[in-house]
C-alpha cells in the first residue's frame, strides 16, 4: 500500500512539474502585467492589473503589500485575484490593485511574486514583469504667469441670524434671573410664587384661634404641662412680635418683658403676662409642676392679654383725629373774598 501511495504521488508531482515546465517556456505568451495608464497626474488612481494562464486544478496567490510599492508609489488596498475564464487545460486568472502617487517622476513597479498553488501545497513561483510608470504634474504658462500679492483679510458683515442666538439666551438668562429673584422675594415674604398672595388674618385673630386650639387638646389634664405652656408661650411671642414689633425669637422671657414695659400697655395685663411667663419657665425648664388653679388660668391669662391688647389698639386708632382736607380750603377763600369786597 505504501509502495502504490508513494508511486501516485510520484507520478502527480511528475505531472505537475511537466505542466509548469510547458508554462514557463510559454511565460512571454501567457503571463502579462501592467498599469491601466503609464502615465498619470498627482493625485490619480490607476489600476494595477496582471494577467496569467494557470493549469486546470491549480490555483495562484500574491503576496500581500501595504503602504508604499516604492518610494513615491502607494498601494491603496489589497490585490484582488479573479480567474476571468476556465478552459479545459488552462484557466485565465486576473489580478488587480490601485495604486496612486502625490510625487512626480518616474518609477518602476517591482515584479509581483505569484505562487502556484495544487490543493494547500506551493508546487511553483512566478515573478511577473516590472511596470514603468510616469507621474507628471500640471504645466504652468511661464510666459502668461502673474505672481499676486496675499490678499488681507477679509471680514464678513454680521448677519441677523448670528446675533439671533446671543440676543435669545440673553432674554432667557433675563427671564431667569428675574424668575430666581421673584421666588426668593416671594418665599421670604411667605407668598406665593403665581397668583395673588392669600390675604393673612390679623395677628389677634391668629392668636386667639391657636389658644383656643390649645384649650380644646386638654394637654395638662394628661400630664403634658410642659407641652401645654411652651404652646401658649410660643403663640404669646408671635402675637407679640407682631402687635408690638419686639423680637421675640432666640430670646428670654425676661428680655421680651424688659422691651414692653415700655410699650403703652396696661399694667394689670403687663402683671399678668409676668406671672404667665414666670410659670412657663419654672414648668419648662425647672420641672416645676403648676397647680390645677394656674393651669386653668393660663389659656384666659393669655386670651385676656390678646384681647386687651387688641382692644386698646382700637381706642387708640378711633381717638385720632379725621383729617379735613377741605375745611383750611374753605376759610381761605372766605377771607380773601372779604378782602375783595373791601
Amino acid at each position: 500500500m505504501r509502495q502504490r501511495y508513494r508511486i501516485s504521488h510520484i507520478m502527480a508531482m511528475t505531472s505537475a512539474l511537466l505542466i509548469l515546465s510547458v508554462l514557463r517556456a510559454g511565460a512571454q505568451e501567457i503571463v502579462s502585467a501592467g498599469v491601466s495608464r503609464d502615465t498619470i497626474l498627482i493625485g490619480d488612481q490607476i489600476e494595477w492589473t496582471s494577467e496569467m494562464q494557470v493549469p486546470r486544478g491549480m490555483s495562484v496567490r500574491i503576496d500581500s503589500m501595504s503602504g508604499y510599492v516604492v518610494p513615491g508609489v502607494e498601494l491603496i488596498g489589497d490585490f484582488t485575484v479573479d480567474t476571468v475564464d476556465r478552459g479545459r487545460d488552462f484557466s485565465r486568472v486576473q489580478t488587480r490593485a490601485v495604486i496612486t502617487s502625490f510625487d512626480s517622476g518616474s518609477y518602476v513597479l517591482p515584479p509581483l511574486v505569484v505562487y502556484v498553488y495544487r490543493g494547500e501545497e506551493a508546487v511553483d513561483t512566478l515573478r511577473l514583469p516590472e511596470v514603468p510608470l510616469e507621474v507628471t504634474t500640471i504645466p504652468i504658462d511661464t510666459t502668461t504667469y502673474e505672481m499676486y500679492d496675499i490678499r488681507p483679510q477679509f471680514r464678513y458683515p454680521v448677519t441677523f441670524a448670528e446675533v439671533l442666538p446671543w440676543v435669545a439666551g440673553g432674554i432667557v438668562l433675563v427671564a431667569i434671573v428675574i424668575a430666581v429673584w421673584r421666588l426668593i422675594v416671594r418665599r421670604q415674604r411667605n407668598r406665593p410664587l403665581f397668583g395673588k398672595p392669600t390675604p393673612q388674618d390679623p395677628p389677634h385673630i391668629v392668636a386667639l384661634r391657636d389658644l383656643d386650639r390649645i384649650r380644646g387638646e386638654k394637654l395638662w389634664q394628661t400630664g403634658n404641662q410642659k407641652q401645654y405652656y411652651t404652646e401658649i408661650t410660643d403663640t404669646l411671642r408671635v402675637y407679640i412680635e407682631k402687635r408690638f414689633g419686639v423680637k421675640t425669637i432666640e430670646r428670654t422671657s425676661g428680655e421680651i418683658l424688659v422691651d414692653l414695659s415700655v410699650k403703652d400697655i396696661q399694667p394689670s395685663d403687663y402683671e399678668s403676662l409676668k406671672d404667665l411667663f414666670g410659670t412657663a419657665d419654672l414648668v419648662k425648664f425647672a420641672k416645676y409642676t403648676a397647680s390645677e388653679s394656674e393651669n386653668e388660668n393660663a389659656v384666659p391669662v393669655a386670651v385676656r392679654f390678646v384681647n386687651d391688647t387688641f382692644l386698646q389698639e382700637l381706642e387708640a386708632d378711633a381717638e385720632k383725629p379725621v383729617p379735613q382736607p377741605g375745611k383750611n380750603r374753605t376759610e381761605g377763600t372766605g377771607k380773601t373774598g372779604g378782602q375783595g369786597d373791601e
